[in-house]
């Protein structure tokens, strides 16, 4: 509700008011400096707003981003991962971090390393991968806990278009076969028509817009 961060005098993020539904996959679309990591940084409790107001999951990250950041997954703009310790290593010490008993975390990591066709390359280093497979690797680190909502900084950034097709259809599955929720943030129109439901438009820190991407498309007439 009306969401509003100032960096200085300039509006980061200039009063957004926005409601996402449960379990699709959610775009904020917009240009590079629009303001969509500042709003998820202010959803996830990072930072704090200037004005305004929001709730996630039921909880007012402003007063209670641990409960956020506890109930949700978030992949920004480092991947988060160890370079120096193996696939696997780097998802046991993650479940690890979540108190994840030892059966069911060995479990979520062959179910997790299977689905991403990483299972092959568990036992290799992480710096031996390619940016595509660390970035693979990075979204099942963001998910090892089962949380309800997942947040991604353009996730695709700088993957060649096998890799980021690929991470694409490991997103859109993460939907049907974890119940998920995906707020999703890119530059890429071809991106949020291909994976997301609903998408809301961002341009200087104000919300353009907000709709399905064929119907944004039809009102803007190209």
């Amino acid at each position: 509700e009306r969401l509003t961060r100032h960096f200085g005098t300039v509006p980061a993020v200039d009063g957004i008011t926005l409601e996402v539904p449960s379990g699709i996959v959610f775009g904020f679309l917009g240009p590079n400096g629009a303001g969509k990591t500042t709003t998820i940084r202010l959803l996830l409790g990072i930072l704090q707003p200037s004005g305004g107001s929001s709730r996630v999951i039921g909880y007012d990250p402003a007063k209670q981003g641990d409960d956020v950041r506890a109930r949700t997954g978030a992949l920004l703009e480092h991947h988060g991962l160890y370079e120096r310790l193996t696939v696997e290593e780097n998802l046991e010490f993650y479940g690890r971090v979540w108190r994840m008993p030892t059966p069911e975390r060995r479990t979520r990591i062959r179910e997790l390393l299977k689905r991403t066709d990483l299972w092959d390359r568990r036992t290799e280093r992480v710096d031996a991968l390619s940016r595509g497979m660390k970035q693979k690797l990075a979204v099942s680190r963001a998910i090892f806990h089962r949380p309800s909502l997942l947040f991604l900084d353009e996730p695709t950034a700088g993957l060649d278009p096998i890799a980021a097709s690929a991470l694409r259809e490991d997103i859109a599955a993460l939907v049907t076969g974890e119940g998920m929720t995906v707020f999703l943030t890119t530059h890429n129109l071809a991106e949020a028509e291909k994976l997301c439901t609903l998408v809301g438009v961002i341009n200087r820190g104000k919300l353009v817009t907000v709709g399905h991407p064929d119907d944004i498309r039809a009102r803007a007439g190209k």
